[in-house]
């Protein structure tokens, strides 16, 4: 079977630091466009460019490269089918995991989905909403904060300072946010209760490998063909090498499995290898770089009341061609009751995935 690679890299990883006011997005720009096409690519859109390498970093702190960023944007439009963002809002998925951790566990035992048909995403999406439209900015900036702060350091004083906030928040305040908060402050009663060992609560705030493994998902999706990954040898997603090389064994159960958005994909993902390269010998790694760091600008800009005008421009241009997911509130609300079980849910299909590795780690 023909084989097609998948090129990779990012902007705005900062590790478990999510609560990260500097670098509040973090995306992963992944390209099916080789060597030679993207250093045509860059070299037509950045002839003054001087640097060994095209980072966007430069890039973006000099004028004299605004009508080259000008130039790629008018170019995306005929490349867009092989290009592709995933962007997660860091603040955002420290409410998601909140709820995935304090509160998913109850509506299973309920009976219900949480997953199933991408509910979790758009309850998340009205949670969002409501948070910032009842409770306010502060309120939403300081949930993710005590979250933050005990995914950082699980410990029975963190864990405190997190289901005091919720408590009091709950007692403090009116429906819905009364509402949202005393469930969360009995899904942190219910989880010291599951998990007495706070410590051992390890790995909650890894983002990195989950926005990697969503963008090979997202090329299965679109591409029959086998893959190799290339990425930068800089970034460190393959710490947990075991993880990722336990999802992409061929000897998984083969089917479609439903992923948290409600779209399926067929297991194995077939990757065939998994190279890490040197940006400096890579145009299409280099490449990636610039649409990374493109793709967090417009990120920041739509999520601030003050959009910058530059950046809205690139968009008009082509860059709002481009194909994105990800981690992030939109305008699309749980308006129907949580579905029903009825089966292996998403988070099941996950566990048996990664059960030859818990396996191999409880020997």
């Amino acid at each position: 079977m023909r084989m097609t690679t998948i090129y990779i890299d990012e902007s705005g990883y900062t590790g478990d630091d999510l609560y990260n006011h500097d670098q509040p997005f973090l995306t992963i720009a992944s390209s099916l466009i080789d060597d030679e096409e993207a250093a045509a690519i860059l070299r037509r859109c950045f002839p003054r460019y001087q640097g060994a390498e095209f980072k966007f970093g430069n890039i973006w702190k000099r004028d004299t490269h605004r009508n080259g960023l000008r130039a790629l944007s008018g170019e995306i439009p005929a490349v867009a089918d092989r290009l592709f963002l995933y962007i997660i809002d860091k603040r955002f998925s420290l409410i998601v995991k909140m709820f995935d951790y304090l509160l998913e566990p109850t509506f299973t035992a309920g009976g219900y989905d949480y997953y199933g048909n991408g509910y979790a995403r758009r309850y998340m999406n009205t949670i969002h909403r409501d948070l910032r439209r009842f409770g306010g900015e502060t309120l939403y900036d300081e949930t993710a904060s005590r979250w933050d702060a005990f995914a950082r350091a699980p410990k029975r004083d963190t864990m405190d300072a997190l289901r005091t906030h919720l408590t009091q928040t709950a007692n403090g305040t009116k429906h819905p946010i009364s509402t949202i908060f005393a469930m969360l402050a009995e899904g942190a009663r219910t989880f010291e209760i599951s998990n007495p060992d706070l410590e051992t609560f390890e790995d909650s705030s890894e983002i990195q490998l989950t926005a990697v493994l969503s963008t090979v998902v997202h090329w299965r999706q679109q591409r029959p063909e086998d893959f190799n990954v290339v990425h930068d040898e800089s970034s460190n997603f393959l710490r947990q090498r075991d993880v990722w090389e336990t999802i992409l064994r061929d000897d998984c159960e083969p089917g479609p499995v439903i992923m948290g958005d409600g779209t399926s994909v067929e297991f194995p993902l077939r990757v065939r290898s998994t190279t890490a390269v040197r940006s400096h010998d890579s145009a299409a790694v280099q490449l990636c770089d610039v649409i990374a760091g493109l793709g967090a600008k417009a990120a920041l800009s739509f999520d601030e009341r003050d959009k910058d005008p530059f950046v809205m421009e690139l968009i008009q241009l082509g860059a709002g061609e481009l194909t994105h997911n990800g981690v992030r509130p939109h305008q699309d609300y749980a308006d129907e009751p949580m579905p029903r079980r009825t089966g292996p849910d998403m988070l099941d299909h996950m566990v048996s995935l990664l059960e030859p590795l818990h396996r191999h780690r409880g020997n």
